[in-house]
């Protein structure tokens, strides 16, 4: 099994300002909330964390090819917050 790099830099990095992932499951879920964790600033070579997400979005899919999906929830990440924070469904 494969353990998350948690160095500093190791990363899914999105170029620009907007990104997307998308997480395809073996079988249908139905998720209560989604967590989403970035280094704190104190363990940041630069002392901010301006990479960390910001506003982000979450959609389900039945599909990986489908064009619109049903909104789960609009979210914002605390950048002075804990850097593991949860999300709960909002539909």
């Amino acid at each position: 099994s494969e353990q998350p790099d948690m160095y500093p830099g190791n990363c899914w990095a999105f170029k620009g300002s907007q990104g997307y992932l998308v997480v395809r499951l073996s079988m249908k879920i139905y998720p209560t909330a989604f967590t989403l964790e970035h280094i704190p600033k104190t363990l940041s070579p630069t002392g901010n964390i301006t990479s960390a997400p910001r506003n982000f979005a979450v959609y389900g899919l039945d599909d990986e090819y489908q064009e619109e999906g049903k909104l789960l929830g609009e979210y914002v990440y605390d950048q002075d917050g804990e850097p593991l924070q949860m999300f709960p469904v909002m539909v």
